[in-house]
């Protein structure tokens, strides 16, 4: 066959790539059977959350009957990745979620819309209806490199908020009720935690294997969070891992295992999730979006905020949700809107209320009966707590481009820690050294 077909072949096929690659993600797209205009979303989640959302996405097609909505759920695990390559071949979907922690590296980059538009332009917008500062992780001043956080009405919004979570204590009031343990609430300290945690951790066989213990988990973030410890100089692109406060919750993880010995070891391989669904922790701390997970426990369980380190301290809200964004490629931004309005408005509000997967941000939602509704735990009386935790000041934002690999490397290193390999100090004395190194790459500068 003649050289010149090999290469027309070659040519057509090229330019068919090039032609997916860039429809995938255009809202210019049109069904050609129905001659509707197709939208693409995609967000991260499991089997169960997939459904939901399909019958959510039937639901605007019926309300909208000349958009057609195609839907891709991706796993955590795979996701960002996904959305890395979708951003650099141009074929990133029309609507898709997106993380704090990942909305600075995607809007300074140019692959996000700013929202505010929208919203300035829809009379119903009412920030009010909303939790306080529920859309400040998304909130941005400046371009490219100069981007600068800001708050909600002073500056670009890059994605809309759908959910406003928070971190708590979870605890076994089965446990605490067999030793006549008073349960957590809003006065306990880290030392009200040990306290009953060593009370709670217990060998009940005598063969010098711990059997049940007192507290699993070891989320210094959290912990941190709750007293306001600043992890990151955002303006001066510095890490404060050996701040006062973060060596403070870093040396209180550590001291949990081998000081006050209520915290497994690392030898000891649990799943803190699973392990208090089936009772080897009596208290954990996890996202208010682990209700769901621990609703299968046959315990009766409850929760509280979580504790500071001393009475006097203010407590801040260990927590934030994530949002849906618009690609920055989209031809017809104005339907894609639609489409974020939809998810994050009423109908898709009480979904997710319903599914216990996260708080609802819409506040009168998230306070009515659809909130968790079918679960028998936590107690419908101790619901308010999270709004409590969620009405508290929010705490230091600490995400900026790099997230992925400087949280890698926090891990890493804290994990010497957590085997007693290398004092609390020296992890936060290390962990500052590479965030800044990141953080200095990242933003084309010399470390300090």
């Amino acid at each position: 066959m003649p050289t010149w077909f090999h290469q027309v072949v070659r040519q057509c096929l090229a330019l068919l790539l090039l032609c997916a690659l860039a429809g995938v993600g255009s809202c210019d797209a049109r069904n050609a059977g129905s001659g509707k205009l197709m939208l693409t979303y995609t967000r991260w989640g499991d089997p169960a959350e997939m459904e939901s959302t399909r019958e959510l996405i039937a639901q605007f097609q019926r309300e909208n009957p000349g958009i057609e909505v195609r839907v891709d759920v991706v796993s955590w695990e795979q996701y960002w990745q996904k959305m890395k390559t979708a951003t650099v071949t141009n074929s990133a979907q029309d609507v898709w979620l997106m993380s704090p922690a990942y909305i600075e590296e995607y809007a300074s980059a140019g692959h996000v819309l700013d929202l505010m538009p929208f919203i300035k332009a829809d009379p119903t917008f009412n920030v009010d209806d909303y939790f306080p500062h529920a859309f400040d992780d998304f909130c941005f001043t400046g371009e490219g490199d100069n981007l600068r956080s800001a708050t909600f009405g002073n500056g670009k919004l890059y994605a809309f908020t759908r959910d406003y979570n928070c971190s708590l204590l979870y605890y076994n009031r089965d446990y605490f009720d067999a030793l006549g343990l008073a349960y957590p609430d809003a006065t306990w300290t880290w030392d009200d935690l040990v306290a009953a945690a060593r009370k709670l951790t217990i060998d009940f066989d005598g063969d010098g294997v711990i059997d049940q213990w007192g507290y699993g988990g070891l989320d210094y973030g959290a912990f941190a969070s709750a007293i306001g410890a600043q992890r990151m100089d955002i303006a001066a692109r510095k890490s404060l891992f050996s701040s006062p406060d973060m060596l403070r919750a870093v040396t209180f993880c550590q001291d949990l295992i081998y000081r006050y010995k209520v915290h497994p070891p690392p030898f000891v391989q649990i799943n803190e999730t699973e392990s208090f669904v089936t009772g080897k922790l009596a208290m954990t701390v996890a996202g208010v979006w682990n209700i769901r997970s621990y609703n299968r426990s046959d315990y009766r369980w409850g929760i509280a905020p979580i504790p500071t380190d001393t009475r006097q301290r203010t407590r801040y809200a260990a927590g934030g949700g994530v949002a849906h964004c618009i690609s920055s490629r989209c031809v017809h931004p104005e339907e894609a809107w639609k489409l974020v309005k939809f998810l994050c408005g009423d109908a898709g509000q009480r979904a997710l209320a319903r599914s216990g997967t996260s708080v609802p941000v819409v506040k009168r939602i998230a306070m009515s009966d659809d909130f968790l509704a079918g679960f028998d735990r936590p107690p419908r009386s101790s619901i308010p707590t999270i709004f409590e935790v969620l009405a508290s000041p929010p705490a230091p934002r600490g995400y900026a481009r790099g997230y992925l690999e400087y949280t890698r490397r926090t891990t890493e290193i804290l994990d010497l820690a957590w085997r007693n390999q290398i004092t609390p100090t020296e992890a936060c004395r290390r962990i500052d050294e590479q965030i800044d190194a990141i953080l200095a790459d990242q933003y084309r500068r010399t470390a300090p």
